[in-house]
């Protein structure tokens, strides 16, 4: 595919400094500047759950493995434990 653009200075600025630091042909700025954004946006767009787990969110805390179950008793325990002065 090929691209035209009009870049204002400030851009055409920019795109020189990074040719002169990386020794790279526009087109190769241009495909690193693509896959930079195109891999920020996947980032952004993947599943809640699934960034929940790669970060060590998810699993990070210790309780009773059958909490859903026995969460009554507790609860009432804890409660008991905190309010019980006697």
């Amino acid at each position: 595919m090929r691209i035209n653009a009009r870049l204002d200075d400030e851009y055409a600025d920019k795109l020189a400094y990074i040719q002169q630091q990386t020794n790279q042909a526009v087109t190769d700025v241009i495909k690193s500047a693509l896959e930079l954004y195109y891999q920020q946006l996947q980032q952004q767009q993947r599943n809640p759950f699934s960034m929940l787990t790669e970060t060590g969110f998810i699993g990070c805390g210790e309780a009773d493995p059958n909490i859903s179950v026995n969460y009554k008793s507790i609860l009432k325990d804890g409660l008991k434990a905190k309010y019980d002065h006697r």
